[in-house]
């Protein structure tokens, strides 16, 4: 639940640490709420787990709380009874919370200059949200309906879709340099590898000192300053790991003059929306030396499997069933899926994160090349 409560601002909700000079969080809220209800102030660990931080109750229509809060750090408010949660930036200073109980996605939050920039934010990447949850439900139609011009189609519009999003992602740091957000949305990017680190790092360096210096900034220094061993131009690491049949896979074994190594899970929908675009990649190109490699962060065995069956995966699959902690994805430092990895006949990463057109077009380029 918490995972998802906010689609594009995938932050890691505790990653703002906890510092020793600790400020007051003061929030004045407004509801429609029935008087009497109940309001949790909640906030999610490095797990996504949730954790009560206090309980309010609404009286006459308000509702406050006074706490002491470190770094600014997302929270969130949920209601009793009522789907869903209300996040907010949680720092020094006074947030104004308006709470509607039929609409909680209009609820605001303001006061404060990160939840202002939070609020604008949010308002403007509402129409991109909408446009991928419409595209999204069409699309899981037309899988079930088995339409594969029309699913194709789709899944064109929603990559189309989330290119707009990241451009505006990058146009909102750029203008706004003094703000959290923009040092959050930039983490993301750099944890999920949207862009090159060479670009993080340019962004990295525009950013305000005060939002270099959070420590969501701080981890991002980190992993610009760290040397990955799954990079373009690096050898792939090698790794084994259990086959659906319970045999053990080996990378270095299952090499082609182009593989593909697919980070992936059964539960992962934009991963299942791309199996199409896989499947015929793979069909077209096998008889050429394409090989496709399926490691899958799923936990259940019998879900892996039957997936692999539904989507006709018919290459090679492994899983150590560990989630995110599974060995490989650390080895690759993979922290979202699906991620790509392109090898050349020698083992060498040619190109990463690639999908749809731009896949096919990289393997087209290397197998004319072989």
């Amino acid at each position: 639940m918490y995972k998802n409560l906010f689609l594009l601002l995938t932050f890691s909700l505790c990653v703002l640490g906890c510092q020793s000079n600790s400020t007051t969080l003061k929030i004045k809220g407004s509801s429609d709420l029935d008087n009497g209800s109940t309001i949790y102030h909640i906030v999610a660990d490095l797990n996504n787990q949730p954790t009560t931080l206090d309980t309010l109750t609404v009286n006459k229509g308000s509702f406050e709380l006074v706490a002491e809060v470190d770094e600014p750090n997302i929270h969130f408010l949920q209601i009793a009874g009522i789907q869903g949660s209300f996040p907010f930036i949680a720092e020094s200073g006074t947030v104004t919370i308006e709470i509607y109980k039929d609409s909680l996605g209009l609820s605001k939050a303001t006061g404060t200059e990160s939840n202002e920039d939070f609020m604008r934010y949010k308002s403007e990447t509402k129409v991109y949200i909408e446009s991928l949850n419409g595209i999204g439900n069409d699309l899981q139609q037309a899988m079930i309906l088995k339409d594969s011009l029309m699913a194709e189609d789709l899944q064109q519009q929603y990559q189309e879709v989330r290119d707009q999003i990241q451009e505006y992602e990058l146009e909102f740091i750029k203008g706004s340099t003094n703000s959290l957000v923009s040092v959050l949305i930039l983490e993301r990017f750099v944890a999920n590898k949207v862009i090159s680190m060479a670009e993080a790092k340019t962004i990295f360096e525009s950013l305000s000192e005060r939002v270099r210096n959070t420590k969501s900034g701080r981890m991002i220094q980190q992993q610009l300053e760290q040397a990955p061993k799954a990079e373009v131009g690096q050898v792939a690491p090698a790794f084994e790991g259990p086959s659906p049949e319970g045999t053990t896979f080996a990378l270095n074994n299952a090499l082609g003059k182009v593989t593909i190594i697919d980070f992936w899970a059964s539960w992962c929908r934009p991963c299942r929306v791309e199996n199409p675009n896989l499947v015929q990649l793979y069909r077209s190109n096998k008889e050429r030396g394409l090989s496709i490699v399926g490691v899958s962060l799923d936990r259940d065995k019998n879900k892996w499997i039957k997936a692999i069956e539904d989507d006709g995966l018919v290459w090679d699959h492994v899983s150590h069933l560990q989630f995110w902690n599974d060995p490989i994805a650390k080895l690759y430092k993979v922290s979202a899926i699906p991620a790509t990895f392109v090898l050349d006949e020698n083992g060498v990463i040619i190109a990463r994160d690639l999908r749809g057109m731009e896949l096919y077009t990289k393997v087209e380029e290397l197998l004319s090349k072989s």
